[in-house]
């Protein structure tokens, strides 16, 4: 079982370090408390997937700044929660015995999961005093580009996604994500900072960041209109059961083969006339509403083989990587939040 280490202080050896070297400092998973001039602090989790280093990086690089400048005085108190970091050790996203780090939050669908019993003490902890706002830092597989994740439409959340990008993405499933354990907590977004690594995703986070650890309180006014665009998640891709898959380009015989470069598809209007697969089998892919609801019927077309949508919609989050693909899914299917007629 994950045994969760609480500190109040950051070792210099922390802001150089690789996410794959990470046990180092941190061989568990850690809990940090920095006091800061301002509060209620923020809370910042990264490595809840352990392969999506970009947060630590982040962090990284807002602690030098303030070791540097002000050896370690913080404008704002602030939680760090760094996260799965035995699945960080070995470049994998979680281990393949234990409950995924983002699905183990209030919530989730397994409360006595041992990774859902370590959440609840981090939850304890950070919730003491009030948070000003939690922000969940992560990475895409595939190619996106830096844009937030919110689970409630309100000027505050809407605010935090103006600040990292244009557009953002309103969720409320899978259960026992990070975000959604704060929705009557404080304001609370995901930052999805496109590919591990990506700079301009790093930046953007850390100015997004930097500015929560000044800001007296969130703007008053509501948001213009024009300044984001919202979506929200319409359904989700997944590979059905047992279907051999692979993509163009790749050497064997696969029940189901997508095209190369699916993931160009990325936050993009994918048209009914695009195939975006190709298959031996009836339903290689099921379709879901958030609620569960298989509508593959209604949203995939199989001609001969030729896979495409009924509809068009906006992919986003596709992944190349077959792992990720059968853990979590081949990507979520995106609509107009304010659109007054659903999609599907």
């Amino acid at each position: 079982m994950n045994r969760l280490t609480l500190r109040h202080d950051i070792p210099d050896a922390f802001l150089d370090i690789s996410y794959r070297d990470i046990k180092k400092v941190f061989d568990t998973p850690t809990l940090v408390h920095l006091k800061g001039e301002k509060n209620p602090a923020l809370f910042v989790s990264v490595l809840l997937h352990g392969n999506e280093y970009s947060g630590l990086i982040i962090m990284q690089e807002i602690l030098k700044k303030y070791k540097e400048t002000q050896g370690y005085a913080l404008p704002r108190s602030m939680w760090m929660f760094v996260g799965n970091v035995e699945a960080a050790s070995k470049g994998l996203r979680r281990l393949d015995d234990e409950l995924d780090f983002n699905r183990a939050w209030p919530g989730t669908s397994e409360p006595d999961a041992p990774t859902s019993k370590l959440i609840s003490e981090v939850m304890e902890k950070i919730t003491e005093d009030g948070l000003f706002a939690a922000i969940d830092l992560h990475n895409n597989t595939g190619k996106n580009p830096p844009y937030g994740c919110i689970s409630v439409v309100n000027e505050k959340n809407k605010y935090l996604s103006s600040f990292f990008n244009h557009i953002a993405m309103v969720f409320h499933t899978p259960k026992g994500v990070s975000t959604m354990a704060f929705d009557t907590i404080c304001p609370a977004i995901t930052l999805e900072c496109s590919t591990p690594g990506n700079q301009l995703g790093i930046e953007k986070a850390v100015a997004l960041i930097d500015d929560l650890m000044h800001m007296d309180h969130f703007p008053e006014r509501p948001l213009p209109s024009h300044d984001l665009q919202l979506v929200k998640n319409s359904a989700v891709l997944k590979i059905a059961d047992n279907v051999h898959f692979g993509f163009e380009g790749e050497e064997g015989n696969f029940d189901l083969t997508l095209v190369d470069h699916f993931d160009r598809h990325n936050f993009t209007r994918l048209e009914t006339s695009e195939v975006f697969a190709h298959t031996t089998l009836d339903k290689p892919i099921v379709a879901t509403l958030e609620d569960g609801t298989d509508v593959t019927d209604a949203l995939i077309r199989n001609v001969n083989g030729a896979i495409s949508l009924k509809k068009p919609l906006m992919p986003a989050m596709i992944t190349l990587d077959k792992r990720i693909i059968v853990q979590d899914c081949l990507c979520y299917l995106l609509e107009d939040y304010f659109e007054k007629n659903k999609v599907i």
